[in-house]
């Protein structure tokens, strides 16, 4: 928990900051005043940003080499094949992958109707992961691993679930 309490003043400052170039952009290049959701979807998508790039590269140490995991599968052979504590240390990190994507699958359909199709929600968590995954291999700070993209497509796919089922009690309230 230390990345989250290390990193929470500096995600919500990139949430106000992203918040006042919103409403400046707004008032000085469009002539319109700021809508409150707009805004608060602006500082949203900053404050998550900022926690997904500390998360997977900042945070971490520079190998000495990049490591490719080509296997989407290896965190579940490696968790049926050794002792419980380890076995729990896989199970946990492919349950983190799949919440790291998660809010974006909410967020997106929030922030524009064009993201409220599966399909599109999906491709978009399938290639913000492959990016991710990308930096991880070209600054040698984590594994790029096919499953984390599985992972963190799922979790984009079940966010929008969720969107999906508040959605329907919103509009029938």
């Amino acid at each position: 928990m230390y990345w989250f309490t290390s990193t929470l003043p500096t995600a919500i400052f990139a949430a106000f900051a992203a918040a006042a170039a919103y409403a400046g952009l707004c008032v000085l290049i469009w002539n319109k005043p700021p809508t409150l959701k707009a805004t608060a979807l602006a500082a949203a998508f900053a404050g998550y940003a900022y926690f997904i790039v500390y998360i997977t590269i900042l945070s971490r140490a520079q190998s000495a080499f990049a490591i490719i995991e080509l296997n989407p599968l290896a965190s579940y052979f490696r968790a049926s094949n050794t002792r419980p504590h380890l076995a729990r240390i896989e199970i946990r990190n492919a349950m983190l992958n799949i919440v790291m994507l998660l809010p974006l699958g909410v967020l997106l359909p929030v922030a524009h109707c064009r993201f409220r199709r599966l399909f599109v929600v999906t491709a978009t968590g399938f290639a913000t992961s492959l990016a991710i995954e990308i930096s991880q291999l070209i600054t040698r700070r984590g594994i790029f691993a096919t499953e984390d993209i599985l992972h963190n497509t799922l979790g984009a796919a079940l966010g929008y679930a969720i969107y999906k089922i508040f959605a329907k009690f919103i509009k029938k309230s």
